[in-house]
């Protein structure tokens, strides 16, 4: 039988494309200078982007507080101890504000030499907000992500930056298969263990700085910091994915499936949040009929 499944190369210059058009800001870095930064990062960090490529060291955009600490990264990457590296950091714009940055990087070569890839996510006002929100009761205790209250308030938040910056956004809207079951057959200590391996999972499949949330019950949403509606199949199949290995490493009495829908946010039509959440909602429904 033949084989349905081939494989399409993308010319470069498609690749190129996608990465200058990209929301997050993307790097490489070679013996400790920029030799590439596409126009997000250039405008994170309120330079042109030649004046990014002439910074004698990379380190020169970040906090003087933080430049050990991306120092030891950038080595652990080009000696390959680590993979993949997350974490925050705080940067330096042109006009000497501090901002605080999520960045991931990955090791790689160019031009024949090891290099560091990765993306930075300008997440100042994300933080800001946090800070100013520490205080209130904002968190599902069950879970520890956010709860519906938390969610609105950051998601509110999101939206207005969005209208501001013209950018789409994607939402998406999880519940757990089967959790009345889990709790009819196993007890309601078992239930809420599905509920928390549900969260450990949302953690560790998106980024720290994502809004991730336990909306009540069996809900549960993530906000993309920074993703448009072409990420969908993406972010899909790497919950997909992190479900599996969570199943095939831990011994549960159940197996732990979600439901999903995800639905964009356009500027253009001013939707609320609630809207937002309820097109997502729809879309999970309409994906459950499609299993059943």
């Amino acid at each position: 039988m033949a084989d349905d499944h081939h494989d399409e190369t993308i010319p470069l210059d498609a690749f190129r494309q996608i990465v200058e058009q990209s929301l997050t800001g993307v790097y490489l870095v070679q013996n400790g200078r920029l030799v590439y930064a596409n126009r997000r990062l250039a405008e994170i960090f309120g330079y042109s982007r030649e004046e990014m490529l002439a910074c004698p060291s990379v380190l020169d955009l970040i906090a003087e507080s933080d430049r050990t600490l991306v120092a030891e990264k950038l080595r652990q990457r080009l000696a390959g101890e680590v993979d993949v590296v997350e974490y925050h950091v705080r940067g330096l714009r042109s006009n000497g504000q501090v901002i605080d940055l999520d960045v991931r990087s990955v090791r790689t070569t160019h031009l024949g030499a090891p290099a560091v890839m990765g993306s930075m996510l300008d997440i100042t006002e994300r933080k800001q907000l946090e800070d100013a929100l520490r205080n209130l009761s904002l968190t599902d205790e069950l879970t520890g992500l956010y709860n519906r209250r938390g969610f609105a308030t950051l998601a509110e938040r999101h939206l207005a930056l969005a209208r501001r910056n013209n950018r789409e956004l994607l939402l998406i809207f999880a519940d757990v298969d089967g959790l009345k079951e889990i709790n009819d057959t196993h007890g309601h200590a078992v239930g809420d263990m599905a509920l928390r391996d549900t969260a450990t999972v949302l953690r560790s499949t998106y980024r720290s700085a994502d809004i991730i949330a336990r909306l009540g019950g069996d809900e549960f949403t993530v906000f993309p910091l920074e993703a448009g509606e072409q990420a969908t199949p993406l972010l899909v199949k790497r919950l997909q994915d992190s479900l599996d290995r969570h199943n095939a490493e831990l011994n549960r009495p159940f197996t732990l499936s979600l439901s999903v829908g995800v639905s964009a946010y356009h500027p253009e039509q001013c939707q609320t949040i609630e809207e937002v959440l309820a097109e997502a909602d729809r879309e999970l429904y309409r994906r459950k009929r499609e299993r059943a």
